[in-house]
């Protein structure tokens, strides 16, 4: 039987959600080209910053989408895609840089009505943006220019490059389907991004 219940994790929902973190904390602290790993005695805490940083950001933004896709009765679990995250690391050893594409959540209902699929949608982005706002207020209970100040406003840089590189208005990002929604709201929450991202 399906469970619509928000706070019901499927076990392999919960292995996806697993695999595909570590893997991207992974690939964010993986220094450059090559397998440096071992002569990097860095190496081990750039992984658990990014565990901490990219993680809670690709977690957040993903059960932002599930929860909210569950709250308009559309039965949805995250699934990660592995093939997508193999080729992530191997890009970044092969030639230092790389493109994340860790998985999805995937939504089961008959009809979504352009609204529901659009706040849906934007759900994701959102949820960086709060977590950018909770780790800019957390950095003021730190010195300026300290390690702690230093980490917390790269959580908030990180989490609002993924809320606007997620806006982009193409498909399959989540900016398609909001602007196909609501361009008012695409523009109000897109743009100010944009222009902080990129500018």
């Amino acid at each position: 039987m399906i469970n619509y219940n928000i706070l019901h994790f499927s076990p392999q929902e919960i292995r996806d959600l697993v695999i595909s973190t570590v893997a991207i904390a992974l690939i964010f602290a993986w220094p450059g080209r090559g397998f440096h790993i071992f002569e990097d005695p860095a190496f081990l805490y750039r992984f658990i910053i990014s565990l901490i940083l990219v993680g809670s950001s690709f977690i957040f933004h993903e059960l932002a989408h599930r929860t909210v896709a569950r709250y308009f009765g559309a039965y949805s679990e995250f699934r990660a895609w592995f093939e997508g995250l193999i080729l992530a690391l191997i890009l970044k050893i092969l030639v230092g840089f790389t493109f994340i594409a860790p998985g999805a959540v995937y939504i089961f209902k008959d009809y979504l009505t352009p609204e529901e699929s659009g706040i849906i949608a934007l759900a994701g982005p959102l949820s960086n943006v709060l977590m950018a706002a909770i780790f800019t207020l957390l950095s003021t209970f730190f010195p300026p220019f300290s390690l702690l100040s230093f980490i917390l406003y790269l959580g908030t840089y990180i989490n609002l490059y993924l809320a606007a590189f997620n806006l982009l208005p193409i498909p399959p990002f989540d900016g398609f389907k909001v602007l196909s929604w609501n361009p008012l709201v695409w523009a109000v929450v897109s743009l100010p991004l944009f222009f902080w991202v990129f500018f």
